[in-house]
């Protein structure tokens, strides 16, 4: 997608979100209006900072973590097919200053991607023209051989940003099918990293023909089994749906089974492990403007338990692309807050019996940037969730976006400023 086109699909996927409407005022919370930084990135007190030499679009921004660091993989839309990565410590320290070139060779349809720890290994997968691609990078952030083509399809193309989720070893990535025989399908692969070959199993978990690849998929592992979510039209509007996927790439749920079909539209949906299941947030246009809500899953079943959903924020800004994350008992739900002219980032705690701590949230992104927005996940390690999101100067399409990211503890945002992970030596002075 070209710099030209992103005004354009941001704004249908507002559209789609919120079944039309002009934005309402901004919800600001004005304790963050005397966090201002310097330029867009603040005093650079952190230590090392990113070695770039060229302004950077950097975008879709996906998260890992083993525990010790965080692992964060993103796009250059400069650069056509291009991927790269950076590790930052659970203590906040940007581990690759110079950045890991994850395809070296590129691969120009390498747009979408997502990222998992398989208990030894960072893995990054991405959809290409015909082919599911994959790099692995070692926990001290060196590239484990050349990327490799994972899997190809012979009745579809993979379309849409991939979901993938790891447990000791073994894998499920998961897509969306499109295209020769097959269309809009929920397809996948599972794959044991520990075999010989990476003993890559095709997995089909929907045939439905009405997923809405705009939204992508996301996938999760609890105790035994993969929950996999996506955006479905099957009976009008877009709804939340998703399936349950033993190791072994048995479905149980084939053509998956309803999380809401509230009125309006429900789509950007994220599903995290919890202690007691899975928890399952997504935007939601029931009021009329884009809300956020959830729902959680008990463990070992398909049993929704908030079939209502939870109302996390019913802001007056169009709030989308939530992101969930849990240290086990409670969930972090991050996402998108937009207005005409500002974009901002938010989050909320939920505690294990659905009860919001932190009703329509309390700000993550800060200072006088005017866009930050969330595109990528969130990660939790050593007592923090880590949230990494995209900055920029202008709201329509900007000549650069650099990625930043902040630790958060309970409601605390740790890192103020940011720490910056993408970056380029002409940003402070195209700062605002």
């Amino acid at each position: 997608m070209s710099l030209r086109t992103w005004r354009g699909a941001l704004l249908g996927a507002f559209l789609a979100v919120s079944c039309g409407g002009e934005p309402e005022a901004a919800f600001e919370d004005p304790s963050s209006q005397g966090d201002l930084e310097l330029g867009l990135h603040g005093n650079g007190g952190q230590g090392p900072l990113p070695n770039w030499s060229t302004p950077t679009f950097a975008n879709n921004a996906q998260v890992a973590e083993d525990g010790n660091q965080f692992f964060v993989a993103w796009s250059d839309w400069r650069r056509a097919g291009k991927l790269v990565a950076a590790r930052v410590s659970v203590n906040g320290r940007l581990l690759d200053p110079d950045a890991i070139d994850l395809n070296p060779n590129l691969r120009p349809d390498a747009y979408y991607h997502a990222t998992a720890f398989d208990g030894r290994q960072f893995l990054v997968i991405w959809t290409g023209e015909r082919s599911v691609f994959l790099a692995r990078v070692n926990r001290d952030g060196t590239l484990d051989g050349d990327p490799i083509t994972l899997f190809t399809p012979t009745d579809h193309n993979a379309v849409g940003s991939p979901g993938i989720a790891c447990h000791k070893r073994k894998c499920l990535v998961a897509w969306i099918a499109s295209g020769l025989t097959v269309s809009r399908e929920v397809r996948g692969v599972t794959l044991d990293m520990g075999k010989p070959g990476l003993d890559v199993q095709e997995v089909v978990i929907s045939r439905s023909q009405s997923t809405e690849f705009s939204f992508g998929i996301s996938v999760a592992w609890s105790e035994d089994r993969y929950l996999v979510a996506w955006t479905d039209t099957r009976y009008g509007s877009h709804d939340i749906f998703a399936a349950r996927v033993r190791a072994n790439g048995s479905v149980l749920d084939p053509n998956g089974f309803i999380i809401s079909a509230a009125p309006g539209n429900q789509n950007y949906q994220s599903v995290t492990a919890t202690k007691y299941g899975f928890f399952v947030a997504w935007s939601d246009s029931r009021s009329g403007s884009a809300d956020i809500y959830g729902t959680r899953l008990k463990r070992g079943s398909a049993n929704v338990l908030d079939p209502l959903g939870i109302r996390i924020s019913t802001a007056s800004a169009t709030e989308f692309s939530p992101r969930v994350a849990s240290e086990g008992d409670e969930v972090l739900v991050s996402w998108s807050a937009l207005t005409a002219d500002t974009a901002r980032v938010r989050a909320a705690r939920v505690k294990r019996n659905g009860d919001v701590r932190d009703r329509n949230g309390f700000a993550i992104s800060k200072g006088p940037a005017i866009r930050q927005l969330l595109f990528g996940n969130v990660a939790y390690a050593s007592g923090r969730y880590f949230i990494v999101y995209g900055r920029a100067p202008v709201m329509d399409e900007p000549p650069y976006q650099v990625m930043v990211g902040t630790r958060v503890k309970n409601d605390d945002v740790v890192d103020n400023p940011a720490i910056r992970i993408s970056h380029a030596p002409s940003v402070e002075q195209l700062a605002p």
